[in-house]
């Protein structure tokens, strides 16, 4: 009866972390930004690309709808992600990003596990105190002399002695595009990762419940960036069914530019 419930919890976890890799790599392709042409004309999308929903990005990576609906541009993605706007997210996403890098090298399996465990619940600790009691201090430190190498008000926060959560980030304003995509190709190492140590353990329902938590925080993450990828999604084919419908368009509360050769929609 044990191993029968072992199986089941081992099937469970192994599809939850397939649909978490298959995830994440998705949204980090939907997100990328478009491809910059170069004067000479290099950089740009193929027949064949366009028939399956992909173009390739200004770092070589293969773009693709988003759910095979639509290839967000820039405008509309810095738009949704400002980085001003959401620079405490950002900055989230970058501690939790850089905080996975160290763990990934711990090779025991059980180990590995136990220590993305405790980086949730300190992510999460910090995350619901910061707000409040947090203490602000520079990125860069003084000297015994007194003397400040670098100072700036991008600082970062201080709970407390953290076992993995590394709490500090760089003095300067953080591009969220940037850091989310680096943090969704570092989510998806981790998950691989997590795949494979399911090799090495017994799948009990306290290794189930441990990986189910630490789950929880990135299922959490990807609701909250894919709601705003629909919302996304949702306005842009709305202004193209109003594109395509002359009398939406001449509606006065749909002030669109019906001027075809000039208007921005085509630019």
């Amino acid at each position: 009866m044990a191993t029968t419930a072992g199986n089941v919890w081992e099937y469970s976890i192994r599809e939850l972390i397939n649909k978490r890799i298959v995830t994440f790599r998705h949204l980090r392709n939907a997100m990328t930004l478009p491809p910059e042409l170069s004067a000479e004309g290099t950089g740009g999308t193929h027949s064949s690309d366009l028939a399956e929903g992909t173009t390739h990005s200004s770092r070589g990576m293969r773009r693709r709808a988003y759910f095979n609906a639509l290839m967000f541009d820039a405008d509309d993605l810095r738009g949704m992600f400002n980085s001003i706007r959401l620079r405490k997210r950002t900055r989230a996403y970058f501690m939790l990003g850089a905080s996975l890098g160290p763990i990934l090298a711990i090779s025991n399996p059980a180990d590995y596990i136990k220590a993305l465990g405790i980086l949730i619940s300190e992510y999460d600790t910090f995350m619901a105190e910061s707000g409040s009691k947090a203490k602000k201090r520079h990125f860069f430190r003084k000297s015994k002399g007194g003397e400040e190498h670098g100072s700036s008000s991008q600082g970062s926060y201080e709970l407390g002695n953290f076992s993995y959560l590394d709490t500090h980030t760089p003095p300067f304003d953080l591009d969220f595009l940037q850091v989310f995509d680096t943090f969704c190709q570092i989510t998806v190492i981790m998950y691989t990762k997590l795949a494979d140590s399911l090799l090495s353990i017994a799948i009990t329902q306290s290794a189930f419940d441990s990986i189910a938590k630490i789950d929880s925080r990135f299922k959490k993450i990807i609701g909250t960036v894919t709601k705003e990828l629909d919302e996304l999604l949702k306005n842009a084919i709305t202004k193209e069914l109003r594109l395509i419908d002359p009398l939406d368009m001449a509606s006065p509360e749909n002030e669109i530019n019906t001027d075809w050769e000039t208007s921005s929609v085509y630019k």
